[in-house]
C-alpha cells in the first residue's frame, strides 16, 4: 500500500490515537515560511529531524563571497562552485543531474519561492548581504515545499530592527582581483514601519584563464508591523521585498585529465574565442504578510518576477527574456494543547520567450529555433501533527501538477509546432518521534519524493524536447537521534536508506551539451553525524564542531546502451566526508577560526574508471572585534592542494571531467556593524 493512502486513512480517522495525547506539539515541526516563535523551535527540532540552521556569523566566518564554507558544514549537503558564479547544490545526492544552478532542491528566500516551476534555482541571484541565516532540511519534505526528492534550503533576511542608519559596512580584498563591497541602511517611515536598503557589490578577475566574475545586488525591505489588539489577541506584520541583480561571470569550461594535469588554471580551448559566458538581469518583488490570533496562524505571500538572461556558448548563443510570478499560503490551527492541522499550497506560473543562435563569433549567428513556454506548477498539502507523554506523530501529504507547453515558432529543421508536457505525484511522510529523557531523542520517519523533470531538462540547450524523461520517485526510510546537554553540547546522528526509481541522471554529447535520461533504480545508503562542543565557555571562550557523512550510493539496476551499470557507484558523490572546526575567542576581541574538510575520492562517470581525487581543505580566519569595527585575514586552502568543488559528470567526448578550485588564496577585510 503506498504511504500517500496510509497518510489519509490517518488524517481521517484520527480518533484512536485523539485519546492517548497530552503534549503541545506545536514547537516540534519544521515551518517552511513561518517566523513566528510559536511554530518552530529549532533546538527542539533538531533532536526530531534531519535540519541544520546556519546562522550569518557561520556562513560568513572564513568567506561571505561564497556560500560554500557555510553550507557545507552540514552532512549530507555539498554546495558546489565549478567556477566563480556557477552553484550547485547536493542534498543527499538530490542534484547531482544539474549542469547548472540548483535542482530537486525548493529554495524560498524570505518566504518566496526561488526560481522556475519545474524547480530551476539560479541561487547566484542572491549575494551573501542578502541572507541572515539558512535552514537546510534533508530527505523527503512530504511535499508541502513542492516537489523534490532530497530536501529543502529556506533562506531568510533578518527583519528591520528599529534602530536606524548605516550598518553592516564591509570591505574586503584578496587574490585573484578580489574585491567586495556591502552596506545596510535600516530608516523609519512611521510609528510602525521601517524601510532598510542592502546593496552588495562583488568582483574577481578569476583562478583560471576566462573565470572573471561580477555581481551586483540592490535589496529594500518595507517592514509593516501591525498594532496588537489585545481585545482579540491578534498580531500581523507585513514585509515587501524587492531585489535586482546584475550577474555576469565567464565560463572556463571543463578540462580533460592531460589539460588537469598539466595546467589546471588554463580555460577550456575555445571558450574566451567564443565568450562562453552567462550575463543575467533580474528583478525579483515578493509580499509576505503573517497573521496570528488565538488558535489560528497564517502565512501567505504573492511575488512577481523577470529576468533576461544572455549566454553564449562554445557551440551556440541563447537569448531568453523570462516573466514570472506565483502565490502561496500556509494556515495552522491548534484544536488544542495537544493536536493541530494545518493545510496550505502554492502556484507558480512562468512564461518564457528563448532563441538559440548559432556563435560564430561570440556574438549571435544564424538563428536555430525559436520557442515560447509557458510552465504552471500548483500543488497543494495538509498536514497533522499529535503529541503524547513525550511522544509526537507528524504526517504530511501533498499532490502537485506541473505542466510545460512549448510552442516552436522557428527551427531551422523546419520541426515547429507545440508540445505539452504534464506530470502529477501524491507524496506523503510520516515521523514518529519519542523525547526519552531531557538529553535524549529518537525518531523514525517514513517518507516518499516525487521530483519531475525541470523545464532545461526537458527543454534542453540544443533543441530537443524529451517527452519520454519521467520523474524520479522514491521512498526514503530515515532513523534520527539526537543528545543535547543544555547548550553545551549537541549531538545529532541521521541515518537512512532512499530507494529511488526512474532516476535522472546526466551525460554530454559531442558538443558538450548536457542532456538527461532516466537511470533505472538506485538505492541510496547514508550516515549524517553533526556535534556542537562548547568547550570552555568563558575567556578563552572554545568552541569545537564537527560534521561527518558517509554515504552508499549505488544503481540498482541500469543498463545503457548495452552495458550494464547495476551496482555501480552513482558518480558525483564522496563516500565519506568530514569537517572539523575549532573556534576560540580571546580578551581584547581577538578570535581563530580553523576549519578542516576531507572528501574522499568522487567517482565523475557510471563506468567508475575515473575518479576526482580526495583532498584536504585547511581554511583559517584570524580577526579582532574593536569597538563596531572586525578587522580580519582569512586564507583558503592553505595546503594548496589540486582539487574540484564540483565536476562534470558522464562527458561523452572529450573527457572534461574537471572544473579546477583556486589554489591558495587570501582575504583581509573590515567590517562595521
Amino acid at each position: 500500500m503506498r504511504i500517500g493512502a496510509v497518510f489519509f486513512c490517518l488524517l481521517f480517522f484520527p480518533g484512536f490515537l485523539a485519546s492517548q495525547i497530552e503534549e503541545t506539539v506545536l514547537d516540534t515541526l519544521p515551518v517552511a515560511t513561518v517566523s513566528s516563535q510559536k511554530d518552530v523551535t529549532i533546538d527542539r527540532l533538531r533532536a526530531i529531524a534531519p535540519l541544520q540552521t546556519i546562522e550569518a556569523a557561520e556562513l560568513n566566518r572564513y568567506d561571505n563571497t561564497t556560500l560554500l564554507a557555510g553550507m557545507n558544514r552540514v552532512p549530507g549537503v555539498r554546495f558546489e562552485e565549478r567556477a566563480p558564479g556557477s552553484y550547485r547544490i547536493n542534498i543527499r545526492g538530490g542534484s547531482l543531474r544539474a549542469p547548472f544552478g540548483v535542482r530537486n532542491v525548493p529554495v524560498y528566500w524570505n518566504g518566496i519561492p526561488l526560481g522556475e516551476p519545474g524547480g530551476d534555482v539560479p541561487l547566484n541571484f542572491l549575494d551573501a548581504s542578502n541572507i541572515d541565516r539558512v535552514e537546510v532540511l534533508r530527505g523527503p519534505t512530504g511535499g508541502d515545499y513542492g516537489p523534490g526528492s532530497s530536501g529543502a534550503v529556506l533562506l531568510r533576511t533578518e527583519q528591520p530592527l528599529a534602530q536606524r542608519g548605516i550598518s553592516d559596512v564591509e570591505l574586503r580584498s584578496g587574490s585573484f582581483g578580489l574585491f567586495r563591497a556591502q552596506g545596510r541602511y535600516t530608516g523609519a517611515l512611521a510609528k510602525n514601519q521601517l524601510l532598510q536598503v542592502r546593496s552588495g557589490y562583488q568582483r574577481t578577475d578569476g583562478h583560471r584563464d576566462h573565470s572573471a566574475f561580477s555581481r551586483l545586488t540592490l535589496q529594500s525591505t518595507l517592514h509593516l508591523r501591525g498594532r496588537p489588539n489585545e481585545n482579540d489577541g491578534k498580531t500581523s506584520s507585513t514585509n515587501l521585498h524587492a531585489l535586482y541583480t546584475k550577474l555576469d561571470y565567464e565560463l572556463p569550461g571543463g578540462l580533460n585529465p592531460e589539460q588537469y594535469a598539466e595546467d589546471p588554471t588554463q580555460a577550456r580551448p575555445g571558450s574566451a574565442d567564443k565568450n562562453a559566458s552567462i550575463h543575467y538581469h533580474n528583478l525579483l518583488l515578493g509580499l509576505n504578510h503573517v497573521a496570528e490570533k488565538d488558535r489560528l496562524s497564517n502565512e501567505s505571500t504573492v511575488y512577481a518576477t523577470g529576468f533576461y538572461f544572455d549566454h553564449p556558448f562554445n557551440f551556440d548563443y541563447k537569448r531568453e527574456a523570462n516573466l514570472g510570478a506565483g502565490a502561496r499560503t500556509r494556515y495552522r490551527y491548534a484544536l488544542s494543547d495537544r493536536w493541530r492541522i494545518g493545510l496550505g499550497g502554492e502556484l507558480r506560473l512562468q512564461y518564457r520567450n528563448g532563441q538559440n543562435f548559432e556563435n560564430p563569433d561570440a556574438s549571435p549567428g544564424a538563428l536555430n529555433f525559436s520557442d515560447e513556454t509557458y510552465s504552471r506548477l500548483a500543488f497543494g498539502f495538509v498536514e497533522a501533527a499529535y503529541a503524547y507523554a513525550g511522544w509526537t506523530l507528524d504526517l504530511t501529504a501533498s499532490t502537485s501538477g506541473l505542466r510545460y507547453a512549448v510552442d516552436r515558432t522557428f527551427s531551422a529543421d523546419g520541426n515547429t509546432g507545440l508540445t505539452d508536457f504534464e506530470v502529477r505525484g501524491t507524496v506523503a511522510r510520516l515521523r514518529l518521534g519519542r523525547q526519552l529523557n531531557e538529553r535524549h531523542s529518537v525518531a523514525i520517519s517514513l517518507g516518499e519524493g516525487f521530483s519531475p523533470p525541470t523545464l532545461d531538462e526537458f527543454r534542453t540547450n540544443e533543441g530537443s524536447l524529451n517527452v519520454t524523461l519521467q520523474p524520479e520517485r522514491g521512498n526514503n526510510l530515515e532513523i534520527n537521534y539526537g543528545y543535547a546537554v543544555n547548550e553545551a553540547f549537541l549531538l545529532q546522528v541521521n541515518a537512512y536508506q532512499y530507494r529511488l526509481r526512474e532516476s535522472i541522471s546526466s551525460f554530454r554529447d559531442e558538443r558538450g551539451t548536457q542532456l538527461f535520461r532516466n537511470a533505472g533504480r538506485t538505492v541510496q545508503n547514508g550516515l549524517e553525524v553533526a556535534a556542537d562542543w562548547t568547550i570552555r565557555e568563558t575567556f578563552p571562550k572554545v568552541n569545537l564542531f564537527t560534521s561527518y557523512a558517509y554515504t552508499d550510493f549505488s544503481y540498482k539496476e541500469y543498463e545503457r546502451d548495452g552495458e550494464d551499470f547495476s551496482g555501480q557507484a552513482i558518480p558525483g558523490v564522496a563516500p565519506h566526508t568530514l569537517n572539523l572546526e575549532l573556534g576560540t575567542q580571546l580578551r581584547g576581541g581577538l578570535y581563530a577560526f580553523l576549519m578542516h574538510t576531507y572528501v574522499d575520492e568522487i567517482p565523475l562517470n557510471d563506468a567508475n574508471d575515473v575518479f576526482g581525487e580526495a583532498y584536504h581543505l585547511l581554511r583559517l580566519t584570524l580577526g579582532c572585534r574593536t569597538g563596531r569595527f572586525n578587522l580580519f585575514l582569512s586564507g583558503n586552502n592553505l595546503l594548496d592542494e589540486r582539487m574540484s568543488f564540483g565536476n562534470d559528470l558522464n562527458p561523452q567526448f572529450g573527457r572534461r571531467f574537471f572544473q579546477p578550485a583556486p589554489g591558495r588564496n587570501w582575504q583581509f577585510g573590515v567590517r562595521f556593524r
